[in-house]
């Protein structure tokens, strides 16, 4: 006689995806702040424990990425002081070769915003992503 009335409730696999979207939104704009793909990457590390199926194979994925491009930073910083540091013993002419750093900079920040766009589309279609993130 009386119609029921039951208040919306998003299915678990929403609110995964949302919380997966949230960190890809941290990382992305961890590229202007830095701050918050850490903030990012702590989040994922404490949900990882709790998540099952699609959830943690995006997380694994982020946690991944994040390592991966804090490893791939390291590297480039300590080859932008040795041409620096090359640069001062050759009086200037070796900064020159600064172009090497700054393109392997341009190329890791290429690579994470397709990786970043790569988790957000499978994310929002509900699909796997690859075990490696490049």
């Amino acid at each position: 006689m009386y119609a029921t009335y039951t208040p919306y409730e998003p299915a678990r696999a929403d609110a995964g995806r949302d919380l997966v979207l949230l960190i890809y939104v941290l990382y992305a704009v961890g590229f202007f702040t830095g701050i918050t793909a850490f903030i990012g990457v702590t989040i994922a590390h404490m949900s990882r424990r709790s998540a099952t199926g699609l959830k943690r194979a995006q997380l694994d994925w982020q946690i991944r990425l994040f390592w991966y491009g804090a490893f791939a930073l390291a590297l480039i910083g300590m080859l932008h002081l040795m041409v620096a540091g090359l640069g001062a013993i050759t009086g200037g002419l070796g900064l020159v070769f600064m172009v090497v750093p700054w393109g392997l900079t341009l190329s890791w920040a290429i690579l994470t915003i397709w990786a970043i766009a790569r988790g957000v589309h499978a994310a929002l279609l509900g699909r796997s992503i690859a075990s490696r993130p490049f």
